[in-house]
């Protein structure tokens, strides 16, 4: 399992408890960050395409960049759910031992 983060300071004495995330939950968040950020450029990419050579289609790297945001949004859902449940698990631990 990964190993979380160390917080500064007791959580019970100040306001607002420190976050921690573990390797998890970062690498989880920032693969979904990139993937979705991958298939933006990919829409944008292919907007620029269809509009300054509608012909260029069918040429290598457009069916690939096409494909890119097929299949990289469901990918990036299902890592959003995956880091949902990942967290709320954590808390849900948290709570319990709290009491």
């Amino acid at each position: 399992m990964a190993k979380p983060t160390r917080s500064t300071g007791n959580p019970q004495d100040s306001a607002e408890p420190p976050v921690t995330f573990n390797r998890t939950e970062r690498a989880l968040a920032f693969m979904i960050g990139g993937i979705i950020i991958l298939g933006l450029l990919c829409f944008v990419a292919m907007i620029i395409m269809w509009l300054t050579a509608p012909t260029a289609q069918g040429a290598m790297p457009w069916p690939v960049v096409m494909a890119i945001p097929l299949f990289g949004f469901p990918i990036a859902m299902v890592l959003v759910f995956t880091l949902l449940g990942i967290t709320w698990t954590r808390r849900a631990r948290a709570n319990r031992t709290a009491r």
